[in-house]
């Protein structure tokens, strides 16, 4: 974005993004400082009402947030877009200008076709035979044009389809959290709100959280630590991706949402997870030291229509606070 601030408003608006940044605990990477300065200058109101919406309900603003704020409404795309726009606009001129061209020839054999039935005449033997002769180099150069044709809109064919391909990655980076391969909150919002106008009942909100995951990152480091984080979000998919809509919210905080499951269902959907995560075996590949388990607390909650989804996420976390404050490693039920 572009900024055109006298000297007293760029400054007023860094210590608001400083101010941000220190009472959110973010480290000032290129990253938060560029979300935090478009906070503080309020003119990206995507920004500003999505932070206003999480400190509101008093979800946490972390680096991993910021992040997808910045690759939501930040990221310039129009580098992809130029290179789409690119790629569609030579497989456009191409074939048209081999249409054009297969066009041109069509007329053309057409009048040769048109003089010659003019010119055949079976009192001139000589006349007709050079006459057929015309028509066969007509006939067998049409056919190469067509060929030629043919092959170009094949080519064109196959491009498209890698063009398509090319888009539907580009629509997967949007939605697919590239660390632990689950869904963003981009996706959870609208996911949610198809189920909800099409009036689907009994969404299970699960809550998950690694237990002591901050120490794990002190006393390993934060590239095992992402390793670690992979692994269990994967085991996490592993148990719902074919009924509920698994989602990062946040650093170690995941939210499962099932659609039509009851109490009883969404308990022991929670609990195969828990014991799920809990088996897991973790070595460090360069030492091959056995690492320490890793187990994750679950909240379980019922999507609530008259609080929505931040308020169903709410009580998801308070159901989770409790199975941390009464042991870990425990699904808590509200």
């Amino acid at each position: 974005m572009t900024y055109q601030d006298t000297i007293e408003q760029a400054e007023s608006k860094l210590q608001k993004t400083l101010l941000f940044l220190k009472q959110h605990r973010l480290a000032a990477s290129p990253i938060n400082y560029s979300v935090a300065y478009e906070y503080a200058s309020a003119k990206n109101t995507d920004i500003v009402e999505y932070i206003n919406n999480d400190i509101k309900d008093g979800c946490i603003i972390d680096s991993f947030l910021m992040e997808e704020l910045y690759r939501q409404y930040m990221l310039n795309s129009d580098e992809n877009n130029e290179k789409i726009l690119l790629r569609t606009s030579s497989i456009i001129n191409t074939t048209q200008k081999h249409v054009q061209k297969a066009q041109r020839d069509s007329k053309s054999y057409t009048n040769i076709l048109d003089e010659a039935l003019l010119l055949l005449d079976d009192s001139n033997p000589q006349v007709t035979r050079q006459v057929v002769d015309k028509l066969i180099k007509a006939t067998s150069y049409t056919q190469i044009t067509q060929k030629v044709l043919f092959k170009a809109l094949q080519q064109a064919q196959n491009k498209s389809k890698e063009l398509q391909q090319h888009i539907e990655n580009l629509n997967n980076n949007r939605q697919i959290d590239a660390l632990t391969g689950l869904y963003n909150r981009a996706v959870m919002d609208q996911t949610v709100d198809i189920w909800v106008s099409n009036n689907t009942k009994n969404i299970a909100a699960l809550a998950i959280n690694l237990d002591h995951f901050k120490q794990f990152n002190d006393n390993y480091g934060m590239t095992i630590g992402n390793v670690i984080l992979s692994k269990v979000a994967q085991k996490i998919k592993s148990y719902v991706s074919e009924t509920g809509l698994p989602v990062r919210l946040a650093g170690e905080e995941f939210l499962v949402l099932i659609p039509d499951a009851t109490p009883t269902s969404a308990n022991e959907i929670a609990e195969k997870v828990r014991l799920g995560v809990e088996n897991l075996q973790f070595v460090n590949a360069k030492n091959k030291q056995r690492l320490p388990k890793v187990t994750i607390s679950i909240g379980v909650t019922e999507y609530c229509p008259t609080l929505g989804l931040n308020g169903t996420i709410q009580k998801a976390s308070s159901a989770l606070r409790m199975a941390k404050a009464t042991g870990r490693n425990r699904v808590y039920s509200d």
